[in-house]
Order: structure tokens, then sequence, then C-alpha cells
């Protein structure tokens, strides 16, 4: 007589794509502080959050709409944004934590480079120690927006209409992308100086 297939009961949040259950496992034994990121349609959210008993507690957190106060007119979800947030959260919660922060990507891949890992940079640059491997984080240029600022002008250069219609809202709210590197920084000394709270 042939047997049934044995079926595997999978966690509800797993099954949803919520939750990763072994690395959320490995941060429950670490006992550190760790630090969440979301990127979302227009905004990316950071979070640094503890583990404890009666649930997770938020130690601190940035939303990427903040950098608004601060005079950012560019994307909220780029690469120089994300590390903007990371500097902030850092800079807001670096008095509160006094051990390393663990990176939780949850179902995400980790991949070098990325928007989520220019937000670790920001929190690193605070003063805040992150368990990563520096190499996988984006270099200062990455960081500053050049790349998006060279591929403007390069843009603009070769195939204006596609200029026009690849960068269309700041055109119609009068900026110049080839400057954002140098708003970057500005913007940069401001965050550093308030210590991450909009003034």
């Amino acid at each position: 007589m042939e047997l049934a297939k044995q079926y595997i009961q999978i966690f509800r949040r797993r099954r949803e794509g919520k939750t990763n259950y072994h690395a959320r496992k490995k941060i429950l034994l670490s006992k550190l502080p760790f630090l969440v990121i979301r990127i979302a349609n227009k905004n990316a959210i950071l979070q640094l959050v503890k583990a404890e008993i009666e649930g997770d507690k938020v130690i601190s957190s940035v939303h990427t709409k903040q950098l608004q106060k601060f005079g950012w007119p560019f994307s909220r979800k780029n690469t120089p944004a994300c590390y903007l947030a990371g500097l902030m959260l850092g800079l807001r919660a670096k008095d509160k934590i006094n051990s390393d922060v663990i990176v939780y990507m949850g179902l995400s891949p980790y991949i070098r480079g990325t928007r989520a890992t220019a937000a670790i940079k920001g929190l690193l640059d605070s003063g805040l120690t992150v368990r990563v491997d520096h190499e996988t984080l984006p270099d200062e240029e990455r960081i500053r927006g050049e790349h998006i600022a060279e591929y403007a002008k390069k843009l603009k250069a070769t195939d204006l209409s596609l200029y026009n219609k690849r960068f269309s809202n700041y055109i119609r709210e009068g900026l110049n992308v080839e400057d954002m590197p140098k708003i970057f920084e500005e913007i940069k000394q401001k965050i550093i100086a308030s210590g991450g709270w909009p003034k």
C-alpha cells in the first residue's frame, strides 16, 4: 500500500513572505540590536530594533521623508538618500546603543553596493559599529550620487528628449541633477551639525 506524502507545515509568516525564521533565530540568540531596512515606492524606512520577550522594541527610526526638512530635494529612495537616512538614524541612536548592531534583511537578499548597504554605511559613519563586510559597501562617489550626476550629464549630451523624460520631475522643480553631489555634502553637514534631528 502506497503511503501518503508527509506534509510539512510552513509557518504562516514564512508563507506570506514576511519573516525569515532562520535569520530571526540567530538575531534572538545574539541579543544584539538589529537594523531593519525597508525600501518602498517613494521612501525608505530604517529602524533600529531590540528583540525582547514582550515583543520587538524600536530604539529609533527614520523615514526618508524627514530629509525634506533638511532641504534634500531629490529622490527619497536613491543611494544618497538611503545613506543620509542611515547617518540620521545612527546619530539619533548612538547614545542609546552600547553594543554592535547586526543587519536583518528579512527575506530580501543581501547584495553588495545597493541602497541597503548605503544605509549601513551611513550608520557606520555616525559612529555605530555594524557587523558587516566593509567590502560590500558602496564607495564614496556612489554615496554622493556622482553616478547619477554623470549619467544625467551624459544623457543630456546624447539624448535630450530622454533626459527631459527621465528627469522631468527635477526639471519641473528647477533642479539640476548634476548638482546632486554638491547638495548631498551640504545636507550631510546639516545632519551632522544637528545630531540627526531637523530644526
